[in-house]
């Protein structure tokens, strides 16, 4: 007989604090949740600016004290073929009460000046052991990249 431990894969846990992440003011009562659920309240801006000058991208995106899930986010480009997304920036974690205003661009991205249509990927995270939920967003929007500010 033999017993197989999977290892934890850090993707499957939160990662920490993002550095770019503020604080919002006004802590909220949390939402109610059933046992083993989660609720999450978000405000975010469909509307997003790349600076390939200072390698970021501006954006809004609020997780409100009174979410129930800690969150990170994605910023992807669609590609050229039906189904493709290049990764552009990736957040570290965003607790309940904050909120992240710019992510830096990773490494070897560049885009000509223009607007793209892409997408803004939630991931979600239990707030108090920190495992990554099964469930995430998706929620369309508009890059517009320049070479300066």
């Amino acid at each position: 007989m033999a017993l197989y431990v999977k290892r934890s894969n850090s993707e499957d846990f939160a990662p920490k604090v993002d550095q770019s992440a503020e604080q919002m003011e006004g802590a909220e009562d949390k939402m109610d949740a059933p046992k083993g659920g989660g609720a999450v309240s978000l405000t975010y801006s469909t509307v997003v600016t790349v600076s390939m000058e200072d390698r970021t991208a501006q954006l809004l995106f609020e997780n409100p004290s009174k979410s129930t899930k800690d969150t990170s986010l994605q910023l992807t480009v669609k590609g050229q073929n039906e189904g493709e997304e290049l990764l552009l920036a990736e957040s570290e974690l965003i607790p309940a009460g904050y909120k992240l205003t710019q992510m830096n661009l990773k490494d070897k991205i560049d885009l000509d000046p223009g607007k793209y249509e892409g997408n803004l990927k939630v991931l979600y995270y239990d707030s108090e052991n920190g495992e990554k939920e099964v469930v995430d967003t998706k929620i369309p929007v508009t890059l517009t990249v320049n070479n300066g500010n």
